[in-house]
């Protein structure tokens, strides 16, 4: 399985199932990370740092990608300098992760010519290496290794990735993301999508190749202890939780600058966890020097900062794939409340089922977080059982094994 460095955030609780998921089935999971620019697990000890915060219960292996050879790592340098390089971000990673050197395990894997029955990529860029690995290896009955690629987001319209591929060539061509992702992910044998609205974009570009929809899950380190604050005390803390991407942070500035204003209160009970608060740092370091007392920072277990909330904040402003936030929150049974963007993906039946207010315009959505904090004690734990039923780990395993089974068969 190879998957980026990525030991926070929600893909980090896709990768973790994932795994779970597999050595359920009986499989032996090497996970494979995949530093995408050169700099990243350059020295071995953030390597080590990196394997230990993403070894997942269940693999036999966990090893990161070694630094390209010093010859390769300075051509490519080169070419970048003098924009022959690829000219955007998803090629650019994709050839910094098909030119590092395979690490011990693998190596000795391949030279013991242990069958490898699939190759299952998280992100597209991480298909030029799959197919790099999957003609050096076979399965046992001579075949090639199946390829698998989760997409987890229409990758060519996400902000992270449009403004990466800005840093690498200020000229580049926003079509020439779509054909990138899209040669990419023609490698695979079947492409996996994390909701409907995504797996229709990639059908209509690549109507020759196979294609799934699988819902998302948590990390099941995560269910296990957010289902056990179901019946917790609860304070009159509102808590919002994310990583350092490009929307968090937007949406961090939009509850600063335009909710707040509405209902000035909410300061005393707003905590903001996670990376995005070095991300507002960096980019917003006005707002965030006359609202620091809101981020409490980086938790080690996500169910830490929601522990005691009364109410769970998921708003998004824009963005692709699933929200993880909204699935944490969910398992909890807390109050949800979000935006129209948070609900991408979600069938109508079960958005009715959901402890989940949405709000788009600043004014309703403060009032809305005003209401959570005064019905706290009136609280009703409830949205737990959508989760059960839809989006628990069981539910993910049963669906990732039935979809495999017709592939490998």
């Amino acid at each position: 399985m190879i998957v980026p460095p990525w030991p926070n955030g929600g893909s980090a609780n896709v990768f973790e199932a994932c795994v779970a998921a597999h050595a359920a089935a009986g499989r032996d999971v090497h996970v494979l990370i995949a530093p995408d620019q050169p700099s990243i697990c350059a020295r071995p000890e953030d390597r080590t740092d990196v394997e230990g915060r993403m070894s997942f219960p269940g693999a036999f292996a966990t090893e990161v990608l070694l630094p390209a050879r010093h010859w390769r790592y300075w051509l490519n340098r080169r070419r970048h300098r003098l924009r022959r390089a690829a000219g955007n971000a998803i090629d650019f990673w994709a050839s910094n992760v098909a030119a590092r050197r395979l690490p011990p395990v693998l190596r000795e894997t391949l030279r013991a010519r242990r069958p490898i029955e699939m190759i299952h990529v998280h992100h597209c860029w991480n298909m030029k290496l799959a197919a790099q690995l999957a003609a050096r290896t076979r399965r046992a009955d001579g075949g090639r290794p199946r390829l698998i690629c989760e997409t987890h987001d229409v990758q060519s319209q996400n902000m992270d990735v449009i403004e990466g591929s800005r840093w690498i060539n200020r000229r580049f061509d926003r079509a020439s993301l779509v054909e990138a992702e899209t040669r990419m992910c023609r490698m695979a044998d079947l492409l996996v999508h994390i909701n409907p609205v995504d797996e229709q974009v990639f059908r209509r570009r690549l109507p020759d190749v196979r294609h799934s929809h699988l819902g998302p899950t948590i990390a099941p380190s995560t269910e296990a202890r957010l289902r056990a604050l179901r019946d917790g005390v609860l304070s009159d803390k509102l808590v919002y939780v994310a990583t350092s991407n490009y929307w968090n942070i937007a949406t961090v500035v939009w509850l600063i600058e335009e909710v707040l204003p509405q209902a000035p209160r909410l300061a005393d009970h707003l905590r903001i966890y996670g990376d995005v608060q070095e991300g507002l740092r960096r980019g917003r370091p006005d707002l965030y020097a006359t609202h620091g007392s809101l981020f409490a920072g980086r938790v080690e277990r996500v169910a830490d900062a929601y522990a005691d909330a009364c109410g769970i904040l998921v708003p998004a402003l824009a963005g692709s794939g699933s929200s993880i936030k909204l699935l944490e929150g969910l398992c909890t049974g807390r109050p949800l409340l979000g935006t129209t963007a948070v609900t991408r993906g979600v069938p109508a039946d079960l958005l009715a089922r959901m402890p989940l207010a949405v709000h788009d315009e600043a004014r309703s959505f403060a009032q809305a977080a005003v209401g959570i904090i005064s019905a706290r004690n009136s609280f009703v734990s409830r949205g737990g059982e959508v989760f059960d039923r839809h989006y628990s780990n069981a539910v993910y395993r049963e669906r990732l094994g039935a979809m495999l089974a017709t592939l490998v068969s």
